[in-house]
């Protein structure tokens, strides 16, 4: 018997996009399976008692909605939206304490591409995301630009493996040296999944320990499935120079199908490695700003 017990409420939402004042409350979470999951890895951070970045944002950006899935319950699944990914019910029936029963999806992959995924294996196509993946708004690069180094599977270089990541990224698409940070080890290029080099701040990132809320009480367990999480590569670790608060900054960044992950040398220890905009870039793209 198939049940909707989970998914109240849920707002059908158009092309239209209703803008929140700055000064109005979040919405609510859809249902207690997106909070459980989001008070997993933020929860500590919103109570400042974790100092690492954000994975999921500090509150949903949207109600639950229903957007079309062919094979969902009745062609629908609900997904509610944060800042840094979209949580996704795709079976409502199933065990909501799974850890797969929420899910979020592989966004990057479908701003930079077009293909906007409406089936398991349908897609309706559009214009890539021209939004910018990195730093301040409205800059080189966006996700549109970044298609020419999408490869999935990946084809690594032996040669670059166990060096740091030089690979420029000009805003005419070229790709030339950058040697200002061959000395920091975090820029190292290791194998990785899907035969991609992975910067290793990126991999101890994915890989870290720390504080986690579950059961109703915080432990310490590592804080990432990454194939949950993050997904495969699906680019290279590449720098590029974008403003950040209005500043220039040189940035090493890497796509992966669900999160872009960046590295600011500029930033404290702590906040290095941060998780892009993923989540609030892709529900403009879908249903404009």
């Amino acid at each position: 018997m198939r049940r909707m017990v989970f998914l109240a409420p849920l707002l059908i939402i158009t092309m239209l996009a209703a803008a929140m004042p700055a000064s109005a409350a979040p919405p609510p979470f859809g249902n207690d399976a997106f909070r459980r999951v989001w008070e997993r890895q933020d929860r500590p951070v919103a109570e400042q008692i974790s100092g690492r970045s954000w994975t999921w944002g500090p509150a949903p950006n949207t109600p639950a909605m229903r957007e079309p899935l062919v094979e969902g319950y009745e062609g629908m699944r609900v997904v509610q939206y944060f800042d840094k990914s979209r949580m996704e019910i795709n079976d409502p029936t199933a065990n909501p304490f799974s850890p797969w029963y929420v899910t979020n999806g592989l966004l990057p992959i479908e701003m930079m591409t077009g293909r906007m995924q409406v089936g398991y294996n349908l897609f309706e196509w559009r214009l890539p995301a021209r939004i910018t993946a990195i730093g301040d708004p409205d800059q080189f690069p966006t996700y549109a630009d970044l298609i020419r180094f999408y490869q999935n599977p990946g084809a690594v270089n032996p040669n670059d493996l166990n060096r740091p990541a030089t690979g420029f990224i000009n805003p005419d698409g070229s790709i030339t040296g950058f040697n200002d940070y061959v000395n920091d080890p975090a820029t190292m290029l290791l194998l990785g999944p899907n035969n991609h080099g992975v910067a290793r701040a990126f991999l101890d990132f994915m890989n870290q320990s720390g504080l986690v809320y579950e059961n109703g009480r915080y432990v310490v367990a590592k804080v990432y499935d990454p194939l949950y999480v993050f997904g495969l590569p699906v680019t290279g670790a590449y720098w590029v120079k974008v403003k950040v608060g209005g500043v220039e900054r040189p940035i090493l960044f890497q796509v992966f199908e669900r999160r872009v992950l960046t590295y600011n040398p500029a930033n404290p220890p702590a906040f290095r490695v941060e998780m892009g905009n993923v989540g609030q870039h892709y529900y403009w793209w879908r249903y404009g700003r």
